[in-house]
């Protein structure tokens, strides 16, 4: 395993350097420079604040900032080459911010939040922001459109219906995107469009942020995970609301299963999903704010509720079900071009995401959804990469029958610390995620 030490830069007047020894690894990453963005990282992110006016705190900016770095190491450096057992990497930061005390307070946290986020060992170093700062001068009226509500959006059923449910609210929203090539980014402006014809076209603001780190620079490899995306995806929401005002909401909208994030087996220790909402992760990120005094409200309005509850609950079940079938919950539907054919873009079908939403549809009798594989009708080999989710979930299901409910609280646990306000609070992740897997268990019995 390789150190790695990661100096950010955010202006051409930063010359900060660090000497490392001849067994760790040094990359300079400039995160505003267009001349060292195009050998590390491509973004439209400082083209779209431009164009659309989006002005910060200085503590939000040096957040985003900082986020498009997170996220340009995480992709750049392989788990396979340089993580321990091919996986863990050790990763020390660097970073210039304007403010160092309020940083430096919740230094822990970061610390805490990225290493809970991404299985990584990472140490953070803050230091005063070079060149002279300037104030960063905020509109007149930085919310003329009256937004209440930032949301993200991904494409995907549960943030789709995030959408509908704000809309039919008759709530002003702005959604935040973050897409890399591929599905994805085909997938959002089609729902999009969706959404305007059925809401109108003044409904709703957008913005599509992408992030693409580059291998033009030799010492960057490519990895294949992407556990520190839901960071950057966070912070680009945080800095669209912020803009408009902290008392504007910012909504994580996901449902409380995959967001618990509970490994299936014994061998599977948080390996199936990201922990993009996982309450641990959002607590910490929700203390860090307040460490930087950012007050927007931060709330996933799904969180004790399962995938199938949230479309069944969906305030315009027609739309949903005209829809549903062009959102994407796999976790690699490009991979589709692979079987003889198919084209990309379309759901496997066998993966815990996939597992979870045909649960869902098969409760909501939602139909369209195209799978490479229909899992049911034609069971992938349980000793086949193909198979291990399904069969991960019948012995989960197996292992459920019986078990005491401070039982199934430890396996909650299991996959992270849970903050509750009173044991009340505590019963309902219980019920959650006893709820969630019995609709599993009514989509794979035959």
């Amino acid at each position: 395993m390789n150190t790695w030490n990661i100096i950010f830069k955010q202006n051409s007047k930063d010359f900060f350097d660090i000497e490392v020894p001849e067994n760790q690894k040094k990359l300079i990453i400039n995160t505003d420079q267009q001349g060292l963005l195009d050998t590390v990282l491509s973004t439209n992110v400082f083209t779209e604040i431009k164009n659309q006016q989006i002005v910060t705190t200085a503590n939000v900016h040096d957040l985003l900032h900082f986020a498009i770095g997170v996220y340009t190491v995480d992709q750049g450096i392989s788990r396979e080459s340089y993580g321990f057992q091919q996986w863990s990497r050790h990763i020390r930061l660097f970073v210039p911010v304007s403010t160092v005390g309020g940083w430096t307070r919740c230094k822990k946290e970061i610390e805490d939040m990225l290493s809970f986020l991404s299985g990584d060992k990472w140490e953070i170093s803050f230091r005063k922001k070079a060149g002279e700062q300037k104030q960063l001068e905020l509109p007149v009226d930085t919310n003329p459109n009256k937004i209440q509500s930032v949301s993200l959006f991904s494409g995907g059923m549960d943030s789709f219906i995030g959408a509908i449910d704000l809309l039919e609210d008759n709530k002003k929203v702005h959604f935040v995107s973050h897409y890399k090539r591929g599905t994805e980014g085909n997938v959002q402006p089609i729902l999009y469009d969706a959404l305007k014809k059925q809401y109108g076209e003044g409904s709703f603001d957008y913005t599509r942020f992408w992030v693409q780190p580059t291998q033009k620079n030799k010492s960057l490899s490519k990895e294949r995970s992407s556990r520190a995306r839901s960071f950057l995806f966070l912070c680009l929401g945080v800095s669209v609301a912020n803009s408009l005002g902290q008392n504007v909401e910012f909504i994580v909208p996901e449902n409380g299963l995959i967001s618990l994030n509970i490994p299936l087996t014994g061998t599977r220790l948080s390996s199936h999903s990201t922990r993009t909402t996982h309450p641990h992760y959002l607590g910490l990120f929700k203390k860090i704010m307040v460490e930087l005094d950012i007050k927007n409200p931060i709330r996933n309005p799904y969180q004790f509720l399962t995938k199938g509850e949230i479309a069944r609950n969906c305030k315009n079940t027609n739309f949903l079900k005209k829809w549903n079938k062009t959102t994407i919950s796999c976790s690699h539907p490009d991979n589709s071009r692979r079987k003889k054919g198919s084209k990309p873009g379309i759901q496997c079908g066998y993966c815990v995401p996939c597992i979870i939403r045909q649960a869902t549809e098969k409760m909501n009798k939602l139909k369209g959804t195209k799978y490479v594989q229909d899992i049911i009708k034609n069971p992938p080999s349980q000793t086949k990469k193909t198979g291990s989710d399904m069969r991960a979930f019948k012995l989960a299901l197996e292992g459920m029958n019986g078990k005491s409910d401070q039982s199934i609280m430890f396996d909650i646990l299991s996959s992270g610390p849970i903050p509750f306000d009173n044991e009340d609070e505590l019963k309902e992740y219980v019920k959650l995620y006893k709820r969630g897997m019995n609709e599993i268990k009514n989509f794979l019995k035959k």
